[in-house]
């Protein structure tokens, strides 16, 4: 499972003193520890894959943050985070890959503008965790013109 093998990589990346690795991988695990609290059972890789796209989603909004201030290092440091962050998600599709399977979607299904909220459950199901999600509504809207 993927929150086994994050809390592996933070044990190694504490063991080979790598103190800004732990800081990102610690904040995983906690976010997930807190999930596990909350809900009172224990997460699937869907539920770490949401986390990670959460704190991928903080991050990037940390280093606009961070540019707007001039704060190089916070900068640098946000980027660090995002490439941890980045590698234990799902392969990333390209936006060819996902215009192509709403095109699918849109033909078979019969669709027309008024069934936006079909269209976007349908796709979200194919691409959680492979695409990003804010991308994907105005790609909708631009199909359906």
């Amino acid at each position: 499972m993927l929150k086994e093998l994050i809390k592996k990589d933070e044990i190694a990346a504490m063991k080979a003193r790598d103190k800004a690795k732990v800081n990102v991988l610690r904040l995983v695990n906690s976010d997930i520890k807190g999930f596990e609290v909350n809900e009172r059972e224990t997460i699937s890789d869907e539920g770490v894959i949401r986390i990670l796209e959460k704190n991928i989603k903080q991050t990037k909004e940390t280093i606009e943050y961070a540019k707007q201030a001039n704060s190089d290092e916070k900068v640098q440091e946000g980027n660090f985070a995002l490439s941890v962050l980045t590698q234990y998600l799902p392969k990333q599709l390209s936006e060819v890959e996902v215009n192509d399977m709403l095109k699918e979607i849109i033909k078979n299904g019969n669709y027309t503008s008024k069934d936006m909220g079909k269209i976007m459950k349908e796709i979200m199901e194919k691409v959680n965790g492979k695409f990003d999600r804010t991308k994907i509504n105005p790609m909708v809207k631009n199909l359906l013109g």
